[in-house]
């Protein structure tokens, strides 16, 4: 066999198998969603759809509030309307931003010691300090 047609069918091969490898990398993973159905609470979608998340219930319950403001009514106690299609949060991307130090969200960037900083919290946070006189 010829050595130049022999390394042409090599290199046509790889590109063969290669291109759709390239194609599905390049593509976004496809979002996941979940369907409201009636008496569904955001506490039951997140146990159905993040069943073992290391995640704090308040911090997943506000990642699909952000992602999903139509599927819930205006009024203060927000509750899901049936029928909606929510987008569920990309796990790992949370996980991300949560836990890698200087990531968390209303942190100042800036890596310190161990402990809270003040400055990272809110009045609210520490209204209920125990304060010594």
């Amino acid at each position: 066999m010829n050595m130049p047609t022999h390394s042409l069918r090599t290199w046509l091969c790889c590109a063969a198998v290669a291109a759709p490898l390239l194609a599905l990398a390049a593509s976004p993973a496809p979002r996941t969603t979940y369907q409201v159905v009636s008496g569904d609470t955001l506490d039951k979608v997140i146990k159905k759809t993040m069943p073992d998340s290391p995640l704090r219930i308040d911090i997943l319950r506000n990642a699909f509030v952000q992602q999903n403001p139509q599927a819930f009514t205006k009024s203060p106690p927000r509750a899901l309307m049936a029928g909606a299609v929510l987008n569920v949060p990309k796990h790992d991307d949370l996980l991300r931003s949560y836990m890698v130090p200087g990531n968390a969200p209303g942190n100042s960037g800036t890596l310190r010691g161990g402990g809270y900083s003040t400055a990272d919290m809110n009045m609210n946070e520490r209204k209920n300090w125990v304060r010594f006189p």
